[in-house]
């Protein structure tokens, strides 16, 4: 066995490798809390198995992924619980790298020598906020693409080059089959080739420094120049790694420990919550409420103090704000000083940042949702569910978005009956002679369901609309260039917005949300000029 091991040695240098890195001594304190960056570990190692064993069930299109992600959890052994573990792996990594930055912070370990590690953690500390973010579309279902439909809008606010940003983010003006192709290239291909050239960068450079010690006061004197206090520190940090004790097995332990800990509560996460699936994403559906993951709570509740152009602000100047103080930190806090008593103003500082962020994203939970739903008749709701089960949108466009084979369905219920609608859903053929359209052999309540759904699809208003709405709206919001900015622009609402909601917000605004400023038109105007105004913004703003 020493011939073998003496053999290898000479051709791969293990010994030394093993001296580097496993017989180094780490300074004496070092404590529970530096186990955070090796469970972050671990959460990037259980993300990219998990991942590989899914992605040999997923489809990347829009056809067949909400399928393949609906047969891993129903049909692949194991399936649902590999998804559960990818979810909550997903949520532990953003969990332990911001505590992880946290603790770097606060100890002041961002300090020379280690600046360059410091970096090195920011861009990955980025990366998982960009595996949250490509991860999200993936399933394809109601939640991934609204989520990800607000992500782009925010995108497009950006100044200048926001409308070419989106494009490419999207592959094309709307969500679709290169959008997610595009999002599971980057999710699977571009971020994990990134994060593993910088865990390695970040793990050299760990070795090379050595863990930083756990911070002591300061008393530097005043004649103390630069290289003193250096000499200084670097005699002090030898001191406490000869105190201290080898990474193997003594501190490995603790990394073991804690990462078995935290792996048995995201086990019994993924048995006992899962991971969700929504109904199949459907571009039509107006009644969505998009809400992102806990970790986008923030800024998903930011946004909201920042109303009309002044969202470009919060989504452009605000986080670039953040990420330059991020990369600058190691560069305007310079010095010996790193214990917090030392640095109270910048402590204080990021401690009151910390509080805003676990604020704004307790508001962000708890606030009444984007888009309240009207109440709808429940035979309608079963229509559209209908609708999108056949695949109706393959053939037919509702509000812009669909194929182009049949007929387009906006303002159908005006232009058929239900008797009509009704014979049509039966008997395709008999009704529309030549039609493409196949016989489905639906039910009598398939058949009712979708006849109610398609006789909401009207939108017919009066002459007299354009200048109700001019009158009663127009001092607040905007229409296509026409109005004022102190509510929201509305030219595009017929895009989010069914003509019921809207004339539901019309008649009383905070039935629908609690918080709006609005007051409502019942005693203003009439139920036929309120659904007029409805008809009216719901047709042309689309």
């Amino acid at each position: 066995m020493k011939k073998i091991l003496d053999w290898l040695d000479e051709r791969t240098g293990w010994k030394k490798i093993k001296e580097v890195i496993f017989d180094r001594h780490i300074p004496k304190g070092v404590d529970w809390r530096y186990t955070l960056g090796s469970i972050t570990l671990f959460f990037f190692i259980l993300q990219v198995v998990t991942g590989i064993l899914l992605a040999m069930h997923y489809s990347p299109s829009p056809d067949h992924a909400y399928d393949s992600v609906k047969y891993i959890s129903s049909e692949v052994p194991l399936g649902g619980f590999l998804r559960g573990l990818h979810k909550w792996g997903a949520t532990g990594m953003v969990v332990c790298v911001f505590l992880h930055m946290l603790r770097v912070f606060f100890m002041g370990a961002y300090k020379y020598p280690r600046e360059l590690t410091w970096l090195s953690g920011v861009l990955l500390f980025f990366f998982v906020i960009g595996f949250g973010f490509t991860g999200y579309l993936l399933p394809w279902d109601q939640k991934a693409y609204w989520a990800t439909t607000v992500g782009a809008h925010m995108t497009e606010q950006v100044p200048y080059i926001g409308g070419y940003l989106a494009k490419i983010l999207k592959g094309g003006q709307d969500l679709g089959a290169i959008t997610l192709a595009r999002f599971y290239a980057i999710h699977v291909l571009v971020f994990p080739a990134l994060t593993l050239l910088f865990i390695a960068i970040h793990l050299f450079l760990v070795i090379w420094h050595g863990i930083s010690a756990p911070p002591e006061r300061e008393t530097t004197l005043k004649t103390e120049n630069e290289s003193d206090w250096k000499s200084r520190l670097n005699t002090r940090y030898w001191e406490l790694k000869s105190q201290g004790k080898s990474f193997w097995p003594y501190i490995i332990f603790k990394d073991t420990v804690a990462i078995t800990l935290v792996f048995l509560v995201i086990m019994g996460l993924a048995i006992w919550k899962g991971a969700q699936l929504e109904d199949l994403a459907n571009p039509t559906d107006t009644t969505y409420n998009p809400r992102p993951e806990w970790y986008f709570l923030s800024v998903f509740q930011l946004l909201k103090y920042f109303p009309g152009k002044l969202e470009a602000f919060a989504i452009v100047l605000l986080p670039l704000i953040v990420v330059s103080v991020l990369f600058a930190l190691p560069f305007f806090d310079k010095g010996p000083k790193r214990h917090p008593l030392d640095r109270k103003w910048l402590v204080a500082a990021g401690w009151m940042a910390v509080l805003g962020v676990v604020v704004l994203t307790i508001q962000g939970a708890n606030t009444p949702l984007t888009n309240p739903i009207a109440e709808k008749d429940p035979l309608v709701l079963e229509g559209k569910r209908l609708y999108t089960q056949l695949n109706c949108e393959y053939c037919h466009t509702i509000h812009g978005h669909g194929g182009t084979v049949g007929p387009d369905l906006d303002g159908v219920g005006v232009r058929r009956n239900q008797d009509w609608l009704a014979n049509h859903f039966r008997n395709p053929e008999k009704m529309s002679p030549g039609t493409k359209m196949p016989n489905f052999g639906l039910l009598d309540s398939e058949v009712e369901a979708l006849v109610a759904y398609m006789s909401t699809l009207g939108g017919v208003f009066d002459a007299k609309a354009p200048k109700l709405y001019e009158d009663n709206c127009s001092m607040c919001h905007k229409f296509h260039g026409v109005g004022e900015d102190v509510g929201p622009d509305l030219s595009h609402i017929g895009q989010v917005r069914d003509a019921d909601y809207i004339a539901a917000y019309i008649n009383n605004p905070v039935k629908l949300n609690p918080d709006a400023a609005m007051s409502g038109y019942a005693d203003q105007l009439t139920p036929a000029e309120i659904q007029d105004v409805a008809n009216y913004l719901n047709q042309q703003g689309q």
